[in-house]
């Protein structure tokens, strides 16, 4: 059983009232998704429920999928930061890297929360993964996590066999957000040089409101109000750069990314606009936007064909970039 199965379960014991929204999620969402939606609770964010939360997404050890063709092992850093390593058994002496961010509203998630897609990702793209446990908010106020990813970020190079010039970043929802983080910080200081950034799901600006964070109130998906429970959980200045990428004047000379978003996605429209002012800057990007997704699709239904191929799809353009 994935994790992710596990936390629809979860929810089910969190739940609670509606949230009527604007939009039908039942109507609108992929055809694909309509049965497995039906199946997931609507829930809200409360100190109690983020306990639960966090327990379901640390993962059990028992349950992590294996795959006997990617080692995997945790690492720690001299902050006592733990990195979770994934290395491809390919022979190679040295590989393409991947600094990966979980996904959880920087409030909960860890690196085991989406083992199965790291599983996919290094064997699929042939790349080493390190994917750092982060420290979460509210207990660690931001930029908390923005320095965690960059001291694995600047770790990386020095005590992992890759290639310094094909490292990428990457990260689901939150993840993304620290991601394009890391590649602004990465330009900005001069180390380590980025090849790549893969956004999924991008959250960019934690400041301003954007339509689509209206159109989608319904709770079975992150919507509007499980949104705003987390940026009040995720204390500091929200509005300096790195925080909120979308807020730094200057975006060129980052780069190549791969955005990925989805018509009924809450933050549909701060990753489109991302996704355009980097193009504006010069930065070449590769813009999806899926009819009838939601945010974080292939975590919540990671056997749906749809999701499935959405997942491939950004794979194989990682493995080309990193190759």
């Amino acid at each position: 059983m994935k994790i992710c199965l596990a936390f629809v379960l979860l929810l089910g014991l969190m739940s609670c009232a509606s949230y009527a929204g604007e939009w039908n999620l039942d109507e609108m969402i992929h055809p694909e998704l309509k049965e497995g939606l039906k199946k997931v609770p609507y829930f809200e964010l409360t100190p109690e429920t983020l306990g639960l939360l966090r327990e379901v997404l640390a993962g059990n050890p028992d349950l992590l999928p294996k795959d006997e063709s990617v080692d995997v092992r945790n690492e720690y850093l001299p902050s006592g930061l733990r990195v979770r390593v994934y290395t491809p058994k390919t022979g190679e002496k040295e590989l393409p890297a991947l600094l990966w961010m979980h996904s959880g509203g920087h409030i909960a998630g860890s690196p085991e929360a989406e083992e199965w897609l790291l599983l996919r990702i290094a064997k699929g793209a042939g790349c080493i993964i390190a994917a750092p446990d982060y420290r979460l908010a509210p207990e660690n106020p931001c930029p908390t996590d923005i320095e965690d990813c960059y001291e694995a970020l600047l770790w990386m190079p020095e005590n992992l066999p890759i290639l310094k010039d094909r490292l990428a970043v990457g990260g689901c929802s939150a993840g993304a957000t620290l991601a394009a983080s890391m590649a602004q910080m990465s330009r900005d200081k001069n180390s380590p040089k980025i090849c790549y950034q893969l956004l999924i799901y991008p959250q960019t600006d934690l400041v301003n409101d954007y339509p689509s964070h209206h159109q989608i109130n319904d709770s079975r998906v992150w919507c509007r109000s499980l949104h705003l429970a987390a940026l009040k959980w995720y204390p500091g200045d929200v509005s300096s750069e790195y925080v909120s990428p979308a807020l730094t004047e200057d975006l060129s000379g980052l780069p190549p990314a791969y955005v990925l978003t989805g018509t009924l996605d809450l933050l549909r429209d701060e990753a489109i606009a991302y996704a355009q002012r980097l193009m504006q800057a010069g930065v070449p990007v590769e813009l999806h936007v899926m009819p009838g997704i939601v945010h974080a699709c292939e975590l919540l239904f990671p056997n749906a064909p749809v999701c499935a191929k959405i997942v491939d799809e950004y794979i194989n353009a990682l493995k080309e970039a990193l190759h």
